[in-house]
């Protein structure tokens, strides 16, 4: 490939997303839209990627790249306009230049490199696609006439409909001095007084025709960005499946780009595994389960309505449903973690159990240690978390308090409905109890108290 300078438009101010965020930094399947053109480009190698942003635009903050050089458009002025505020990068620059959208996020890299290996460099090369609805992709179409590139104001598209065949998708390649010659030559002579992109066509250019036409879908509005997240979270699915992955339905699962997921993993519906999440081998991943920069290891089953977070799940585990795994949890492996259990910041040894209602916060469990329903590690005294630690081979009874820092010796039984407050040495069993007292009919006479029977 040649020596190739991108510029990606991004100086929209995206007034129909009704935001303070800038509409190229809204997510799209939970990747700022305008990432997916950055990656894009960064992929075919350029010498230089020219981001072209309004004068208040946020966008040079929000996306801090050394790779990217960010140049100002002073006026919205039109797509050609835009194109001008790199000509400092373009005036002798002897390669040629790559024209992106920063609203468009699924182009395809291997569309890209197709349409600049069939492009045309005395001409001005662009993509079209064939269009099922025209309007609002610009102004200009190719017509039933393939030789002819007919101008259509986007409110008119309608009435051209039924000549339409292929629309111009905004995509642009050409050698870096025809392109400042034509633009050189737009006038703004229109009802929007803007200079248009699409006239630099009108000296000569060449059309390539596209496969899919929902790679050029743009963002203009919300209900766009859920349409483009839909089609990109399929996709991702799609890719996964095919690589092995069982998932029950395709269109009900939201797998961020940096997840990764082995085989023979079954996903039910309505789950989400977000960030830099690995699933190993043989897990299932049943609904409403959310996972976040985690790693779960071969053979787990993770159960409804289960939120895990930073952590680290190791092999053959049970967790929930409806548990709660905090940052910088570990589950070594063979554990079973049930409902409403909560872990943060703690280890749980191999073959360790937390079946239900418990908090383990701030602490260490050793091997095949068995805590009890409604224990609590009580982690927090107003001013400073301090640490719990039980050893191997524990019972713990329902119930129990440990008042931190605690520390429970190998083999150790706690007996329900104890507040630990001292630590419990090796094979001792430790009980805190108020005494009980029965009162003899006492449960009558209140009754009758209360105006009923005994």
């Amino acid at each position: 490939m040649s020596s190739l300078i991108v510029v990606i438009l991004a100086a929209g101010k995206g007034t129909r997303m009704k935001s303070e965020l800038p509409k190229v930094a809204h997510p799209v399947a939970d990747k700022p839209m305008l990432s997916y053109t950055i990656d894009l480009a960064k992929g075919l190698t350029p010498e230089k990627i020219a981001v072209v942003v309004s004068a208040d635009s946020e966008i040079p903050k929000l996306f801090n790249d050394p790779a990217l050089t960010f140049c100002v458009q002073k006026e919205q002025s039109g797509t050609a306009d835009a194109v001008l505020a790199a000509k400092p990068l373009l005036d002798g620059y002897k390669g040629n230049v790559l024209i992106l959208c920063g609203d468009m996020p699924n182009i395809q890299a291997d569309t890209v490199s197709k349409f600049i290996s069939a492009a045309k460099l005395e001409k001005a090369s662009f993509i079209t696609v064939k269009s099922t609805n025209p309007k609002g992709y610009g102004r200009v179409v190719r017509g039933i006439d393939h030789s002819v590139y007919q101008v259509v104001e986007e409110k008119d598209a309608n009435e051209h409909e039924k000549k339409i065949t292929e629309i111009n998708t905004g995509v642009y390649y050409m050698a870096a001095e025809l392109l400042l010659e034509r633009l050189a030559k737009v006038g703004n002579s229109n009802a929007q007084n803007e200079y248009y992109l699409t006239d630099i066509l009108k000296d000569g250019s060449f059309g390539w025709l596209a496969e899919k036409e929902a790679e050029f879908l743009g963002v203009n509005d919300r209900v766009q960005l859920a349409q483009l997240s839909r089609i990109i979270w399929k996709s991702r699915a799609t890719k996964w499946m095919e690589q092995g992955v069982s998932i029950i339905n395709p269109d009900d699962v939201y797998l961020s780009p940096d997840v990764t997921i082995a085989q023979d993993v079954t996903i039910y519906p309505n789950v989400y595994l977000q960030g830099k999440t690995t699933i190993n081998k043989g897990c299932t991943l049943y609904s409403g389960v959310r996972i976040v920069d985690s790693a779960v290891d071969e053979g787990c089953v993770i159960k409804e309505n289960t939120l895990i977070e930073e952590s680290h799940v190791g092999a053959k585990c049970n967790v929930g449903p409806m548990a709660h795994l905090r940052p910088h949890s570990t589950l070594v492996g063979e554990n079973s973690i049930g409902n409403f259990v909560e872990i943060k910041n703690a280890t749980v040894g191999k073959g360790s159990k937390a079946n239900h209602l418990t908090y383990l916060g701030d602490a260490t469990i050793g091997v095949n240690t068995n805590v009890g329903c409604g224990t609590i590690t009580c982690n927090y005294d107003g001013f400073k978390k301090h640490h719990t630690t039980i050893g191997d081979n524990v019972f713990v009874g329902s119930d129990v308090q440990f008042v931190a820092p605690i520390t429970v010796g190998d083999g150790a039984i706690v007996a329900a409905g104890t507040t630990v407050t001292a630590d419990i040495p090796n094979n001792a069993l430790a009980i805190a109890r108020t005494p009980q007292k029965n009162l003899d009919d006492k449960a009558g006479s209140i009754r009758l108290q209360k105006g009923g029977k005994r």
